[in-house]
């Protein structure tokens, strides 16, 4: 068993793709953690009931939908406070998203092509056209001529847009009979005050956790370099993955079986393996991590390598018994790189699921990464159970990694 060891790890060092992984992995990992994150974990855009400016026309405003909101997609003609006010008590409505272009010099037929390439090309519900004179033809009652909407979609929606616009007129109408036009600002502002002021509560996250904005922007960032670093993983275990197809083509496994070497031991031994890779991952990666100070990291430099080394040793096992399953070294690294892709997308790793449907969200909980995250925040808040919760589902998985793995390696030596 321990020449095992020796021979195989002798081949994954010799062999200049682990190297490559091995250094590529984690310092790209840490450059993700050194990113200065504002808003990547913010818990959704309905916190942002503001106006989201773009400097190109031609932006597609589809980019900033997020938890079912209605976007709407303007081309502001006039910039002027007044059409600054209405598009704010839009965005602050809570339904709709305000995507705004400001286009003093835009003409009505390039106003007519701009929404005829939305129509085609753009995720947005309708796009708004204000006039240059807007604030004339507001003061004077004429809301056509103030503005034009363009509905895009078949999303009934739209009659929220028109209702609203309906209640700023009225507000506008108000503010008039208030005092004269020149004090139409002063007056609206007068009548915002005396209604009810809305209060935003979030509630908690699954499990009764709550970070904060800076704690969210830090699991967004461990999220992305969890992502690096198993892809360096699944890797590492299809190496070894490789030894093995390698042996039994090789015949070496034949003479194993005759030295009475049980395959539980075989596939043990090679188990030892990823866990020693592993192993080295996670000290590659918390030496690299050692240019950036913890606080980067929202945990103790000991629970990073704990959950570095974990999470290796699930994906590297993984990989190997995909490795033995198949056996056939193209067949394997391509499933451990579809495996690497779902389970960062399922994760939660890119974006987070927390608008997912509930299938999605099931899926999830199949994926280590999944769990790993969770205890990310876990440790954020300083809750100590995190270890025992991640020394569970490692010894989940190992299990029935461990038991398809021996499973796989009796039925190819049988064949």
């Amino acid at each position: 068993m321990t020449s095992i060891i020796k021979s195989t790890l002798k081949l994954l060092f010799r062999n200049v793709i682990f190297w490559i992984f091995l250094i590529a992995m984690p310092v790209l990992s840490t450059l993700m953690l050194r990113l200065q994150a504002a808003n990547f974990g913010l818990r959704d855009s309905g916190a942002r009931e503001e106006v989201l400016e773009i400097d190109d026309a031609n932006e597609r405003a589809g980019y900033f939908g997020g938890n079912g909101k209605y976007v709407i997609k303007v081309y502001d003609a006039s910039c002027s406070e007044l059409s600054d006010r209405m598009l704010c008590g839009l965005a602050e409505s809570g339904m709709i998203t305000v995507v705004r272009a400001k286009t003093p010099d835009i003409t009505e037929s390039e106003v007519t092509d701009l929404v005829s390439f939305d129509g085609y090309n753009d995720f947005v519900g309708a796009d708004l056209y204000l006039d240059k004179d807007f604030d004339e033809h507001v003061l004077n009652g004429d809301s056509d001529k103030a503005l034009t909407v363009y509905i895009l979609s078949d999303d009934e929606r739209y009659e929220l847009l028109e209702n609203e616009i309906k209640m700023f007129m009225g507000q506008v109408s108000n503010a008039l009979h208030m005092g004269g036009k020149e004090d139409v600002i002063k007056n609206l502002d007068t009548l915002r005050t005396s209604l009810p002021e809305k209060v935003i509560v979030f509630t908690d996250a699954a499990g009764g956790r709550k970070l904060t904005d800076r704690q969210l922007d830090q699991k967004a960032l461990v999220g992305y370099a969890f992502a690096f670093l198993t892809l360096g993983f699944v890797f590492g275990g299809a190496l070894i993955a490789y030894s093995v197809i390698r042996e039994r083509k090789d015949m070496v496994l034949t003479r194993v079986r005759v030295s009475l070497l049980t395959d539980a031991k075989y596939f043990a031994a090679k188990f030892i393996c990823g866990g020693i890779v592993s192993f080295i991952y996670a000290v590659v990666t918390s030496l690299i991590t050692l240019v950036i100070d913890s606080d980067k990291l929202g945990m103790s430099r000991i629970g990073f390598f704990s959950m570095v080394f974990l999470l290796g040793l699930i994906f590297c096992s993984i990989s190997l018994m995909i490795g033995i399953l198949y056996d056939d070294v193209m067949s394997a690294t391509v499933s451990a790189f579809i495996l690497w892709t779902l389970s960062s997308l399922l994760s939660g790793l890119y974006f987070s699921l927390d608008a997912a449907g509930e299938a999605i969200k099931t899926m999830s909980y199949l994926m280590p990464s999944k769990w790993f995250l969770d205890a990310t925040e876990m440790m954020m808040l300083g809750d100590n159970k995190v270890y025992f919760m991640i020394l569970c589902v490692t010894t989940a998985y190992l299990i029935v990694t461990l038991g398809l793995g021996s499973i796989g390696i009796k039925i190819r030596n049988h064949e």
